[in-house]
Parts: C-alpha cells; structure tokens; sequence
C-alpha cells in the first residue's frame, strides 16, 4: 500500500511502505532511547546474527541464540529489562503492545542496521578494546600475554602483532587481535557513522 504527501519545497511523491514503517518506528522508538541509554542490553533475534556480533566488538551487552522462539524472546525481554531487536514485524508489534522496548530493524546491510541503533539508542560506532565483548559467545575479553596465546594463533600473527584479547569463558575461550581484517571493520564502522549522521 502507498500514499502519497506533499510539501511547499518539494513535488507530490509516492510513500514507500518502508519509509511508512521508518516513520512508526522514528517515532515509536526515540520516546524511551534517553531512558534506556545509561543500561542497555539487547536481546537479538535469530534474523540478526551478524548484527549481535557488530553490537558486541562495539561492547554492547548482547543476548543471542538462533533458535529461541517468539514467545520466549518476549519473556526474557520483560524479565531482563532488555531492548529487543527483531526483524519480524508481528514480533516487534508484540513487544510494543507488552510495553517491551523493541526496535523493528530494516537495513539490508549492516552499515545501515548499525546507523538505525546508533541513531535510535546511541549505541557508539567506536571501537574500544577495553570494552569490545566476545562477538563469538558476548563475554568479556581480557588482555593476554602473546606468551600465553600461542596455541590458538597462527604463527604469522604471532610474528606481527604484540596485542592479544582472550575471551573470559572457559567454554569458548577464544582469541582476537587487531589484524588486517580490522580495515574491513573500521570501513564499515564509518560508513555506518555516515549514515547515521544523516538519519539526525
């Protein structure tokens, strides 16, 4: 379905629905931002992986599990006090009508999914080791001696770098450091950035 608007500065043009949910959500979801800001934590649907990876290198606290249900998601969300993130549109509905924080996520590509929470909760775009979760499980990192790493990392990197982050739980216990793939990262960091300026 689309509609149609006008104003004194530009023609008549076709509203997408996408741009109708855009503006529900602009104006649904920016009401408790400031409340929720100094104690976020998110818990991310199934359709959103990659997203809870991002939102843990940027140290967000982040709940995730591919395979929790609907009804389960909106349990742990009001019991935990968390801000749920989905791309469903009849859960996000669900939430909103349980009074649970929830954003409808609608970028295609990361860059746009981080501009939406960076716009909407303030969620930073910079990278800070000290605080960067695990993006593999979401627990904490903790500087590790290259003495102490050399099993889990390939050789080469050994050679090259001098900075290694454990990963604080003994089941997943993996290791990061700030490698040549951090380029890929820092651009995707700052293109989102760009996007979100102009989403203010």
């Amino acid at each position: 379905m689309e509609d149609t608007r006008c104003s004194p500065y530009h023609n008549c043009k076709r509203v997408s629905r996408l741009q109708q949910r855009r503006d529900h959500w602009k104006a649904g979801q920016r009401q408790g931002a400031e409340k929720w800001k100094p104690r976020m934590r998110f818990l991310v649907d199934g359709m959103l992986g990659g997203l809870a990876r991002w939102l843990r290198i940027l140290g967000q606290d982040v709940r995730y599990d591919a395979n929790t249900k609907d009804n389960e998601l909106l349990r742990i969300a009001h019991e935990k006090n968390m801000i749920l993130l989905t791309r469903d549109e009849e859960l996000y509905h669900r939430a909103i009508a349980r009074k649970i924080p929830s954003a409808l996520v609608l970028g295609e590509t990361e860059e746009e999914r981080l501009a939406q929470l960076a716009s909407t909760f303030g969620v930073s775009l910079n990278v800070n080791m000290a605080e960067t979760k695990c993006p593999e499980c979401g627990s904490d990192l903790k500087e590790t001696p290259k003495s102490d790493v050399g099993v889990e990392v390939p050789q080469t990197s050994l050679n090259l770098y001098d900075q290694f982050w454990k990963c604080t739980d003994q089941n997943c216990g993996k290791v990061y450091w700030v490698g040549r793939h951090w380029n890929r990262i820092r651009q995707t960091l700052e293109e989102a950035k760009k996007r979100a300026s102009l989403e203010k």
